[in-house]
């Protein structure tokens, strides 16, 4: 056999074999890969925002709110006084994953399943949580509010369920079995909520927060003189 034919089955070889691996590894990813690659390609954002109201002390209410657009992270935290006069605020960006971390567990811990809790009498604090997300075409919002979230994870009330008699009793309603009303994954959206952040951004939250006080304290100071 000359130096040529060997050349030649040699070429012919390696072509043969390109070829079978393109027609049974290749070929039939090509499609997955540009189906993964139109997903990553897709517009993608999601907010989260926690507002709180409060009825007593030196903060009249506070906001945090945290947005990712096509993985960028920014956090928004705000904060009124009780005259309503002052609010302090600051919008930062966030490097990291942990955004899209908060995200997952806030799902997990029921943001999209919980609904509204009924006021409570005298309430020291109202709750509104709002959530959106949009992926590529399609997305969805919704919100729900509540008072008092550590009276929800510890309260041993129950809850009945009242209706028109069954036929035959001699009762004129018909009360139903009573059900739990301790739910403690509404205190605990809001405490994930409220701790999300570097150890800067918590130290600057922390900081207005200690500007009302001083300044709430010396208001009341004044007023007693």
């Amino acid at each position: 056999m000359t130096e040529r034919i060997r050349a030649v089955i040699v070429v012919g070889a390696i072509v043969a074999v390109v070829v079978l691996g393109y027609t049974l590894f290749l070929r039939p990813w090509l499609p997955q890969y540009a189906a993964v690659r139109a997903v990553q390609n897709e517009n993608s954002t999601w907010t989260v925002t926690l507002q709180l109201y409060n009825s007593n002390g030196a903060l009249a209410s506070e906001t945090y709110r945290i947005a990712n657009d096509n993985g960028k992270t920014s956090l928004l935290y705000s904060a009124t006084g009780r005259s309503g006069l002052v609010t302090k605020q600051f919008d930062v960006p966030l490097a990291g994953p942990e955004g899209t971390f908060l995200f997952e567990q806030l799902r997990a811990d029921g943001i999209w399943d919980l609904d509204d809790k009924p006021a409570r009498p005298n309430p020291k604090q109202l709750v509104v949580i709002e959530v959106g997300q949009v992926l590529g075409d399609e997305g969805g919002s919704r919100a729900f509010t509540f008072t008092d979230p550590e009276y929800w994870a510890t309260t041993s009330s129950l809850e009945y369920k009242v209706g028109m008699p069954k036929p035959g009793s001699s009762n004129a309603i018909d009360i139903g079995a009573g059900v739990a009303r301790r739910d403690g994954r509404y205190l605990k959206l809001v405490r994930e909520i409220e701790a999300f952040g570097p150890p800067s951004v918590l130290d600057a939250e922390s900081r207005i927060r200690i500007d009302f006080l001083k300044n709430e304290a010396a208001r009341l100071r004044r007023g007693h003189r």
